[in-house]
């Protein structure tokens, strides 16, 4: 069952939708239940869904030839990804996206979401605000590695996201940071000592 309240709160935009076009939109939508480690988009696919995370932890992560990753995002509960180069430019993603952890999935296809947008325009303002919201990650991200060191960049990244700390292991927060494992541990290390 879908918490209409937690989706309001969680996203602003949806105030404006009456009852009916919350329903209209929900009813095309699909509950996906994931294990941990289950594999629900992979990179080069074409398939464009949206996802809401319900409940659980979403990893989506990039492989190189040489099979390295890199971690891009990290999303949990209350909140929405995709593949933007499928939904935004009809290419292929390049991430492939897992869960960290159980997690239930609330997703719709993007073919019927953007029917649904010609039908009512009300809930284009949900796709701005979306635009808007990994838009400002995006630019956040780039200002961090551009302006903050390592050290900054964690204790930020600790700020932003404490739900995270718990649950994350340390290596796919390095690896999204742009530092080694040993390197974070270096730096956890550090700020450890400096506290006492």
């Amino acid at each position: 069952m879908v918490d209409l309240e937690k989706i309001k709160q969680a996203f602003p935009f949806i105030q404006e939708l009456s009852h009916t076009d919350i329903i209209e939109f929900l009813r095309h939508t699909q509950l996906m239940e994931l294990e941990t480690g289950d594999i629900f988009l992979e990179q080069g696919s074409r398939k464009g869904c949206i996802y809401f995370v319900k409940s659980g932890l979403v990893r989506s992560y990039y492989t190189d030839d040489n099979g390295e990753e890199t971690t891009n995002r990290l999303r949990c509960e209350n909140e929405v990804l995709s593949s933007y180069e499928i939904d935004l430019f009809d290419k292929p993603s390049r991430f492939t996206f897992h869960a960290l952890e159980p997690t239930e999935l609330i997703m719709i296809d993007s073919a019927i979401m953007r029917q649904l947008l010609d039908k009512n325009p009300k809930l284009e303002a949900g796709r701005t605000y979306f635009m808007k919201k990994t838009l400002s990650e995006c630019l956040s991200a780039i200002d961090d590695f551009i302006l903050l060191s390592p050290e900054k960049r964690y204790l930020k990244f600790a700020t932003d996201y404490p739900q995270l700390m718990n649950r994350v292991p340390m290596k796919y927060i390095a690896n999204m940071l742009g530092i080694t494992p040993v390197s974070l541990s270096r730096i956890r290390k550090r700020i450890a000592t400096k506290k006492h």
